[in-house]
């Protein structure tokens, strides 16, 4: 007598058993895309807050070493880092009581003038006259 080896009813999975693990597998695949999808877009965002926080510290950086002392006001401008351009607003105010001159610098996207994405303060002493 020969005996047939998986031709039994537990010899392998079911058809059944196939289409839901197919399933489970999909909807894995579905939540991995998911969430790269979300971390690319985040990426993005990180890169743009840091060339604006850059773009502010040049701002800050270029007022306070100055050899002109700032003048009390605002100024506005625009600069560029990697393709990207950016709005930039450095006000000045001067304590006169304590001789600092506050220059305080926002940036914000050329698309996206609403929102903003770096800002810094600085401080420079300024002889009162």
């Amino acid at each position: 007598m020969t005996e047939r080896i998986g031709t039994g009813a537990d010899s392998g999975f079911s058809l059944m058993e196939l289409l839901v693990a197919v399933a489970v597998l999909a909807i894995a695949a579905v939540t991995l895309l998911e969430s790269q999808t979300q971390a690319i877009g985040i990426t993005g965002q990180v890169q743009e807050r840091t060339l604006a926080s850059i773009v502010a510290e040049n701002r800050l950086n270029e007022t306070i070493a100055r050899a002109e002392e700032p003048h009390a006001g605002s100024r506005t401008g625009r600069e560029e880092q990697f393709g990207t351009g950016f709005l930039w607003r450095e006000t000045v105010r001067i304590l006169p009581q304590n001789e600092i001159a506050v220059i305080e610098v926002s940036v914000v996207a050329e698309e996206a003038p609403k929102q903003e994405l770096a800002s810094l303060t600085g401080y420079r002493r300024v002889p009162v006259k």
